[in-house]
Parts: C-alpha cells; sequence; structure tokens
C-alpha cells in the first residue's frame, strides 16, 4: 500500500506549527478520494502509515514496538524540527533494513512481520543504522544542528501486549547499563550546532565596490 522513501540527507526545519509545515499541507478540498485516503492513514511526521493503518492491516505472527531514546530533552533543547529529524531517520534506518514499519505517535513506532527471531535481526541492524547515521537540521535562522549516536528501544512478541512488555524491559535493561536515562537526551550522542557565517562589514563594503568597479 505504502512505497518506502529512501533516506532523506538534510531534513528542512517545519514552519509555522512545532510539527509538520502548514503552509505545505493541502486543503481536503482539493484532495482526491486516493489523497484522502493516504492522508488519513500516513504519518505527517514520518511518512510512514499510522496507527490506524497498522490496526487495519489485521492480525501479525509478530510484533514489534520501539521508541526513540530522549525525543523531549532533544524538543525540548533543540526545537520539534530537530525532534522530527530524529524521527524520520529512525523510520528511514527501518525502512532501509526491510521492515513493515508504522509510526504510531510520538517516538513510538510498531512493526510487523511473520517470525519474531526475524524482526529481532532487522531492529538491531536498524539501530546500528541509525546510531552511524548523521541527522542535520538546517533551522529557520539559517543555523544547523547536527547529531550522530541517536538510538532505541524495542521489544518484540505476538501481540502488542507482550510488545510492549519486552520494550520496557529492554528499555530497563539499557538504563541499568547507563545507556540511557529517563527525560535526557541520549547518553554518547554527539551534538554540533554552526550558525551562519557574516562577512565582516568592512569586508562586505569592500566586495561591493570592487564589483561596482568591474
Amino acid at each position: 500500500m505504502f512505497a518506502n522513501h529512501s533516506p532523506s540527507a538534510k531534513p528542512k526545519s517545519p514552519k509555522g506549527d512545532r510539527r509538520v509545515n502548514l503552509e505545505k499541507r493541502r486543503s481536503v478540498s482539493e484532495m482526491s478520494p486516493e489523497e484522502l485516503l493516504r492522508e488519513l492513514l500516513t504519518s505527517e511526521v514520518t511518512g510512514l502509515p499510522n496507527r490506524r493503518a497498522f490496526d487495519e492491516a489485521g492480525a501479525a505472527l509478530a510484533v514489534a514496538m520501539s521508541d526513540v531514546d530522549g525525543l523531549k530533552a532533544l524538543n525540548d533543547e533543540y526545537g520539534y524540527d530537530s525532534g522530527n529529524a530524529l524521527l524520520k531517520a529512525k523510520a528511514d534506518a527501518l525502512l532501509e533494513v526491510g521492515l513493515e514499519a508504522y509510526h504510531d505517535k510520538g517516538d513510538e513506532f510498531l512493526c510487523r512481520g511473520n517470525d519474531i527471531q526475524e524482526l529481532l535481526a532487522k531492529l538491531e541492524r536498524a539501530r546500528a543504522i541509525l546510531r552511524d547515521r548523521a541527522v542535520v537540521v538546517e533551522r529557520a535562522d539559517g543555523s544547523t544542528v547536527s547529531f550522530t549516536g541517536a538510538d532505541f528501544s524495542y521489544g518484540v512478541g505476538k501481540d502488542i501486549a507482550e510488545a510492549e512488555f519486552g520494550l520496557k524491559r529492554h528499555k530497563a535493561e539499557r538504563e541499568g547499563r547507563g545507556e540511557v536515562a529517563r527525560g535526557e537526551w541520549r547518553r554518547g550522542v554527539t551534538t554540533k550546532t554552526e550558525t551562519p557565517k557574516h562577512s565582516p562589514p568592512e569586508l562586505s563594503a569592500l566586495q561591493a565596490i570592487t564589483s561596482a568597479t568591474n
């Protein structure tokens, strides 16, 4: 039903709304029935199918639930554009390893499959991809935020209840090892902020004179 999307190297900063770009949102009256259905079943942030699409897909033999480390802390420190970029990067990592992935809400994702062990293996590969990926966000003021080392916890089971139990257990294990702390941006993540470089006033004036005389 949904096509996989290739990862975006530089997510753009949303403007207006803290979650999505309202300026680019089409009105309902402009959409065809097929577009309305896609809108209803798709996450605006990640482009993945949403929870409603997951529920309507029916039962699966194996289900995974996962959530991103420290999303709220990232949003609080660097803004929702950075948090959205992280969610999109995770969505891309899930798709790259061949997972049938859904964006439930906030930092939570769901996956469906036919085998629990296969889901476990693919989720570990997705974690490795996300940890190694540099996520670069262009902000409205012209500055950029980049970070590497993002990660997530997950649980897998025969249904959502088992998957949620496994997720809580995995998070507790990682907290016990000091990999992640509740309410904090993930430990081990490298974050870099760069501000726009402007020419000094005297240099800009000299450049203008030079251009005028050429």
